[in-house]
């Protein structure tokens, strides 16, 4: 494949596009000629960069993990996003900081696909363990240890337990697409990933926090 530039240029729409389809419609539920129509390109053109929509997958899964930054976060970066905001808001912005500032929006929908096809689909099952759950849980400890530091949680507060919880959302995510329940689509919560992740940080702050204590 030659790398010029204008092959660059299509083959990211082809894979913004296709972020978007796939979290949104489902990768099962998305046909080439979906996106090939998203992204304003003759079929050739999607074959031209990738050769099956596996292939195109492959490419998110490694692309991913080739930027997802999250087990490098430093902890003075999370420390000062805390610092200037203590909330459930902020905690959530911590998250954000896995990524690369100008393609957060992009990772967190092949996040999404990744969460949603991790049943189906046998080349997520390895990658999902090893580079979403154990870099999303020392993240969600790091965020823990960080508030504790800044004396906005208790001292024995316990970061394992709060990062296995934030595990179980994300399964249970995963487990409302499987239903066939869409990330934007009312479940059994009426909430999306996100709503449930800030909510249990939420919950976290105003029941394990120090102003319950004072």
């Amino acid at each position: 494949m030659n790398n010029n530039a204008e092959d660059i240029t299509t083959k990211q729409k082809i894979l913004f596009f296709a972020a978007e389809l796939f979290a949104g419609k489902g990768y099962t539920e998305t046909t080439l000629r979906e996106l090939a129509e998203a992204v304003g390109v003759k079929a050739s053109s999607l074959y031209y960069h990738f050769p099956s929509k596996n292939a195109i997958l492959e490419y998110m899964l490694e692309d991913y993990a080739a930027h997802n930054t999250g087990a490098k976060i430093r902890d003075q970066a999370i420390y000062e996003k805390l610092k200037e905001d203590p909330t459930a808001e902020g905690i959530m912005a911590c998250f954000r900081l896995s990524y690369p500032d100008d393609m957060v929006d992009y990772y967190l929908k092949v996040l999404g696909v990744i969460l949603q096809e991790q049943y189906r689909n046998p080349i997520i099952r390895k990658f999902i363990i090893e580079d979403i759950f154990t870099n999303s849980e020392n993240v969600a400890k790091l965020i823990v240890h960080t508030l504790i530091s800044l004396e906005k949680l208790r001292a024995d507060e316990d970061a394992d337990f709060w990062a296995k919880m934030h595990s179980s959302l994300l399964y249970t995510f995963s487990s409302r697409f499987m239903l066939g329940i869409g990330d934007n689509s009312p479940d059994f919560t009426g909430l999306s990933l996100t709503d449930m992740l800030k909510n249990m940080y939420d919950m976290l702050l105003k029941t394990r926090g120090i102003a319950i204590i004072d």
